[in-house]
């Protein structure tokens, strides 16, 4: 328990920027955390790669939906827009399907200074809401600076001919992480602890009340002298509301 009388929970996330369903699980576990004032949560977001071999410029997302997806990419389309809306995601203006890894980058610096969370918030509404291509650098530096990143770094991360290794390494290192020792199998996945509480996996876009569901869990856990070491419950799959290994989204 904090100082100021909230309980504290650590929200690990792997997600890929490409999804849409992760920007709607973004929303509802916002929306779940918002209705729980009682709880203080450390909400981290690491990497997850639903295509390393994109096309480094983006590609125009009806094309990319049309190339994977052909005739059923409008009703897969539909489904996903009129998921959000219920939660507050629009869709106003998303126009590409990005290469995610510059993106990527820019949450680990993010994450050094505690503020994936919101490095995340910010990617998905550029390219969700205003129709950004968040694989320009441009883009990425823009938001870097929103979010009060020391100019040295975001330099350092973005702004030469290659990107910065140690950064690289690590979103390489969770992708690896998700796909091998977690089992992932689709994004967004989501894993829920507190203190020495095990680590309660959710997969998909979940509703607010699953995100609240498995932080009374954790907290219960937490406060038992039973209360068993960190474990993670990696094996669950992709189902609704997801985008699968493969880049199919549910």
């Amino acid at each position: 328990m904090s100082a100021t009388g909230q309980q504290n929970v650590k929200v690990t996330v792997f997600s890929d920027l490409a999804c849409p369903w992760c920007y709607i699980g973004q929303r509802r576990l916002d929306k779940a955390l918002e209705q729980m004032p009682g709880v203080k949560a450390e909400v981290e977001w690491h990497a997850f790669l639903l295509d390393w071999n994109a096309p480094l410029a983006g590609q125009p997302i009806s094309e990319a939906l049309q190339k994977k997806f052909g005739p059923q990419a409008p009703q897969l389309m539909q489904r996903v827009v009129g998921a959000g809306r219920a939660d507050g995601v629009q869709f106003a203006d998303w126009q590409w399907r990005a290469n995610t890894v510059k993106g990527h980058v820019l949450v680990a610096l993010a994450r050094r200074h505690g503020k994936s969370h919101e490095a995340n918030r910010l990617l998905f509404e550029k390219s969700y809401e205003a129709g950004a291509n968040i694989t320009d650098t441009g883009v990425l530096q823009e938001v870097g600076r929103q979010l009060g990143l020391p100019e040295a770094e975001l330099q350092a991360a973005l702004g030469g001919a290659e990107l910065d290794p140690e950064l690289l390494e690590e979103v390489e290192a969770d992708d690896a992480t998700a796909k091998s020792q977690l089992r992932v199998s689709g994004v967004p996945f989501f894993l829920i602890s507190s203190g020495d509480s095990k680590a309660y996996a959710l997969s998909g876009a979940q509703p607010p009340e699953a995100f609240q569901e498995a932080v009374q869990r954790a907290l219960k856990d937490a406060g038992s002298s039973a209360a068993p070491a960190a474990a993670a419950g990696g094996a669950a799959t992709a189902g609704d509301g997801a985008c699968a290994r493969d880049g199919t989204c549910l």
